[in-house]
């Protein structure tokens, strides 16, 4: 039912800081380039630049884990601090963490609903409260989304954080906790009320007392007359 989907890592594209200072940074991203850091285990950070439309392009990617070259070696980073502008959607500065293929880390990813649920065909309402979940996993067996099927989910059916279990990574929140969905839209829901009998026998009892009353009621009215 879920499906981990991997493609092609996107290449990031680096150059050699060669000015430091607020001035410096200044006139970078004026230029378009953005401050970028690089960081490796216990090692020191290493300053590059990137453009500031490639980094976008990065970050529209929905890649975790990005491909990078360091001095000439492959490697692999995944983001771990952006800093945007407080008031424009500019980027200030980005830290890339440094992953290794056997590594387990734990990252936030992307669950995403494929199909068309018989429940939505026949009236009800596709229902998705949680779009993403942290799993941990080797650096190598990241996905890039978590892709569900949807398709069989009749009204009342759900997928739950145990549905969407892998060999190759593990989800970390509780089981029972429901992904996805197909409910009754609220208005037919509302709609649905059960009806207490004990109250139906109770309008009919009232309904009988009047009757007597107004039978004993027009007696007496005869016998005065």
């Amino acid at each position: 039912m879920a499906q981990a989907k991997k493609k092609e890592r996107f290449e990031l594209q680096i150059e050699q800081r060669s000015e430091f200072g607020r001035r410096a940074a200044k006139a970078l991203r004026k230029e378009g380039y953005i401050p970028v850091n690089f960081y490796s285990g216990g090692d020191e950070a290493q300053s590059y630049v990137m453009t500031d439309t490639h980094l976008r392009e990065a970050f529209h990617s929905k890649e975790q884990i990005f491909n990078i070259t360091i001095d000439g070696e492959p490697r692999r980073a995944m983001v771990k601090d952006v800093q945007w502008h407080p008031v424009t959607d500019k980027i200030l500065h980005v830290d890339f963490f440094g992953v290794r293929l056997r590594d387990i880390i734990e990252i936030p990813v992307a669950v995403i609903a494929n199909g068309l649920a018989l429940g939505v065909q026949e009236g009800g309402v596709l229902q998705q409260p949680i779009h993403e979940v942290v799993v941990r996993c080797k650096g190598e067996d990241v996905p890039d989304s978590i892709e569900v099927d949807v398709s069989d989910l009749n009204i009342g059916d759900g997928i739950h954080a145990s549905d969407i279990q892998s060999d190759e990574y593990e989800v970390l929140i509780a089981e029972e906790i429901t992904i996805i969905s197909v409910v009754l839209p609220q208005k037919m829901e509302e709609a649905v009320v059960e009806v207490d009998e004990d109250d139906l026998e109770f309008e009919d009892e009232e309904g009988s007392e009047s009757e007597d009353g107004e039978k004993k009621e027009s007696e007496t009215d005869s016998e005065e007359k």
